[in-house]
């Protein structure tokens, strides 16, 4: 009479086995993702130059500096005040900022990519079965590409992750209706956190997706959602109060970038033949093959005209950087993700879909494959010699860099506890002013050009002449070998006078360190 019972047991424990693993396996595999993200991005890949100098920014901000006036910073301020949270962890606790960005932003993903998955899962019974797509895609918004952990374009994804969850849970229903009150303002926030991060090239990325939608049902409703609404008066908050706190950016920032900056980009054909691009055309178009003979689930399309949305700003910045196609990347591989698993048995597979399929891992495993390599490959051995070189000679000494473009000097500073006294983060608009002449064809422009370069040397070399600083640091001996070389802002004459009482204390491929001559070196 027993063994039924037994045998019914033996069930119940089996079934409550399998569902301990469903559940729990993907925690540990999510909480695994994060450690190893943070580990590497602190122990493994150099510190990004372009983290390390808004920090450092953001530093001198909470010291009382002022931005636009004592620092000269190219971005709007969102992009300082974004790092503020991890420098007040640091004054906090005396644990390193670069330490509570790590921490940070895996925390941040991880919980985007759950809060997305729960609004999605609510009435998708596919998602609920596939949980083990968590920490895939844990793994895809946190450390795709490692060198550029923690940049603004990542926690932009991050932020906006829950506003497209809500707008494919939205379009599931009739009425447009779904989600809490909680879930449309973190949304919402989320929205504008992206927008605010790179304005205005960001925009297209939310218009396109709720647009299409729009047309598709023939109503406005999807332009004007509750999570959008919030998103919108965020941003616009914050262009008021840019126009009218931070009148420096308009006055000395933006005609420099307009002047020197904005000119430096690639041709447009040049930049859609970058790898980017048709690797995110790829699988694009992966995406759709999978989900013949049909059209791909909504889930994947508004991925996908997110980032194809994303992709002008890409070419319309120039620059051909990672970390500014990191967004239109990161959703493409998420659409290949949520696609596949709405695949049917292999053996029913019509043979477009299985073509889909395969160049859909292919692609997902070549930029995996890459990007991990590149964080175990990429060279730091010169930046921690120079570190330990500055250790050795001077503790937190001053420091300003001339170098000819945002390079070593950043997390170099923040490495060796140094105080950046610069108002400029390097002499780039110095080097990028040289090049332009170069380039123009008009005579005024070029003349205007030689006036601006020599303007901000002049400035550069008052600057080092008034404020002394214990460091100075310039381009390494690897810069020669670039397309067009610079030339060390350390051999201007004005530059070379100021730098007379200064001996050279270190040299390598990535920089020159020179160091005042009186200062006392430690014993």
């Amino acid at each position: 009479m027993n063994a039924p019972l037994a045998a019914q047991g033996k069930l119940a424990s089996l079934k409550s086995s399998k569902v301990v693993f469903r559940l729990v396996g993907p925690v540990v595999a999510t909480l695994s993702i994060a450690i190893y993200a943070i580990v590497v991005s602190l122990f493994v890949v150099p510190s990004n130059v372009d983290v390390s100098w808004l920090l450092t920014v953001g530093d001198r901000v909470l010291d009382g500096e002022r931005l636009y006036v004592d620092i000269a910073e190219g971005n709007p301020p969102f992009s300082t005040w974004l790092y503020l949270p991890f420098l007040a962890m640091e004054r906090l606790t005396g644990l390193s900022a670069e330490f509570w960005v790590s921490v940070g932003v895996a925390a941040l993903a991880a919980a985007s990519v759950c809060f997305s998955a729960r609004i999605l899962a609510r009435t998708d019974e596919v998602l609920k079965r596939c949980v083990w797509i968590i920490p895939a895609a844990v793994f895809v918004v946190l450390f795709l590409f490692p060198p550029d952990f923690g940049q603004r374009e990542q926690i932009a994804v991050i932020a906006l992750l829950p506003w497209l969850a809500l707008l494919s849970a939205r379009d599931r229903t009739v009425d447009f209706r779904t989600g809490s009150t909680a879930e449309r303002i973190v949304a919402g926030v989320g929205a504008g956190i992206f927008v605010m991060i790179k304005p205005p090239y960001s925009v297209l990325a939310l218009a396109l997706p709720a647009l299409v939608i729009a047309l598709q049902r023939r109503s406005l409703r999807p332009l004007f959602t509750t999570e959008s609404v919030v998103g919108g008066i965020l941003t616009v908050a914050y262009l008021i109060a840019l126009a009218v706190f931070m009148q420096p950016f308009f006055a000395e920032v933006l005609p420099l970038l307009r002047q020197v900056y904005l000119p430096m980009r690639m041709p447009v054909m040049d930049m859609l033949m970058l790898w980017p691009i048709p690797m995110f055309a790829a699988m694009a178009g992966a995406t759709l093959v999978m989900a013949y003979p049909g059209r791909p689930h909504r889930d994947a399309q508004i991925l996908l005209l997110a980032g194809a949305a994303y992709v002008p700003a890409f070419v319309i910045m120039g620059k051909g950087w990672t970390y500014q196609a990191l967004p239109f990347l990161t959703v493409g591989v998420l659409a290949l993700m949520l696609q596949s698993i709405r695949l049917k048995p292999l053996r029913s597979l019509p043979p477009p879909s299985i073509f889909g399929a395969a160049l859909g891992l292919f692609s997902i495993l070549e930029l995996v494959v890459l990007q991990q390599g590149l964080a175990f490959t990429q060279p730091r051995g010169d930046l921690d010699a120079a570190a330990v070189a500055v250790s050795r000679a001077i503790d937190h000494p001053t420091f300003m860099s001339i170098g000819s473009r945002l390079q070593a000097g950043n997390p170099l500073a923040r490495m060796t506890g140094a105080r950046v006294v610069a108002r400029n983060p390097s002499a780039w608009m110095v080097n990028d002013a040289r090049i332009l002449v170069g380039l123009a064809q008009d005579p005024a422009q070029r003349l205007d050009l030689e006036t601006l370069r020599r303007q901000y040397t002049a400035a550069i070399a008052g600057e080092l002449a008034a404020k002394r600083p214990d460091i100075v640091v310039d381009d390494g001996t690897a810069e020669p070998r670039a397309p067009i070389p610079p030339i060390p802002l350390r051999d201007n004459i004005a530059i070379a006078k100021t730098l007379a009482d200064y001996r050279p204390l270190l040299q390598n491929g990535s920089v020159t360190l020179l160091i005042r001559a009186d200062v006392k070196a430690r014993q």
